[in-house]
């Protein structure tokens, strides 16, 4: 168990699987939680540093997002494709002195590391796993947007020990913040946001139709599948990049079958992603689930992606049988 595990034991935390469950609170709670101040750590983040002086034009060609007209502050959002314009993992970049820093799921640091550096060499560029070097953390709620300005300086450069704020969704950020003062960064904060497990981050992330990804769903979808060209995350005019065929086609002819979905469900307990998802009575594929949480005692809320007939369902096979599904709304920038 790591010092900063140990701290946040010490602060009420209790941790399953090198992640915070709760502080307490149970998915009972939630609705009230996220209508008020928390924040989270987010344990299945992590950060792959892009450094060199072309680093831009390194990611320019390779991820969906524009590198080139991107302001030179503020969040870049975006994903990394094989050449059949399967996406391999989503980022949230930040320009620095060196380079970037790439957000994205921690168990894709590594892979997609291994899988950019068969281009990085010719670039002139340099790729690190730097998760060690930052803890990331969730701040969400009314104060989110004062308290997240408060960590920034006026110019928008990060703070004096470093931290960073990226608007992740309304109300919503995510906290890059240098490990050496994560303990002081989190006390100051808890001042003001109470905290809470990962799974209600979850949470809120689905309902606001923001996808993950893990292992088990890497490679499968191309971006639209994931709704990322409704958040920004697609350039159309960029030119090319590595599975931007693929992509291009996937829009422009709009013969693209499956879509994401939220999804609503009982269950005793919250689905993997990666489950694949069947159409009762015949056993068709209907999909596979992207994430799940609990939304109640329960009950779970999820992200799926679809065939698009699938969306008339009312009940979907999955896990250990077939269970009842809502099908529930989502963001119109997500939908």
């Amino acid at each position: 168990m790591t010092d900063w595990h140990q701290f946040l034991l010490a602060q009420g935390a209790v941790i399953g699987e090198d992640a915070v469950v709760h502080f307490d609170e149970t998915p009972a709670d939630y609705e009230q939680l996220l209508a008020v101040d928390t924040l989270c750590d987010l344990a299945d983040l992590g950060v792959l540093a892009v450094t060199g002086a072309k680093s831009a034009d390194f990611l320019h060609g390779q991820t969906t997002a524009d590198f080139v007209k991107s302001p030179p502050t503020g969040p870049i959002r975006g994903a990394c494709c094989n050449p059949q314009g399967r996406v391999f993992t989503l980022f949230t970049a930040l320009r620095t002195d060196a380079g970037y820093l790439l957000i994205m799921p921690r168990a894709l640091v590594a892979p997609s590391r291994e899988a950019l550096a068969r281009y990085a060499a010719l670039s002139r560029v340099e790729l690190a796993d730097a998760s060690a070097a930052y803890r990331i953390l969730g701040l969400a709620g009314p104060a989110a947007d004062r308290l997240a300005s408060e960590l920034e300086e006026p110019n928008g450069g990060g703070s004096i020990d470093g931290t960073r704020a990226l608007c992740h969704a309304a109300q919503r950020y995510l906290l890059l913040v240098p490990t050496a003062v994560a303990e002081a960064c989190w006390a100051a904060l808890a001042q003001c946001a109470r905290p809470v497990g990962l799974p209600l981050w979850h949470l809120a992330d689905i309902r606001a139709g923001i996808a993950a990804l893990s292992p088990e769903t890497r490679e499968q979808f191309v971006p639209q599948m994931l709704g990322l060209e409704q958040r920004g995350a697609v350039s159309f005019t960029k030119g090319c990049y590595t599975g931007q065929e693929v992509v291009a086609r996937s829009q422009h002819l709009g013969k693209l079958k499956r879509h994401l979905y939220r999804l609503g469900f009982a269950a005793p307990a919250v689905p993997k992603p990666g489950v694949p998802l069947a159409i009762p009575q015949g056993g068709q594929p209907a999909g596979t689930l992207v994430a799940a949480a609990p939304a109640a005692a329960g009950y779970c809320e999820a992200l799926a992606v679809l065939r698009d007939e699938a969306g008339q369902c009312t009940a979907l096979e999955f896990g250990d049988g077939t269970r009842a599904v809502t099908f529930l709304p989502l963001p119109s920038a997500a939908a």
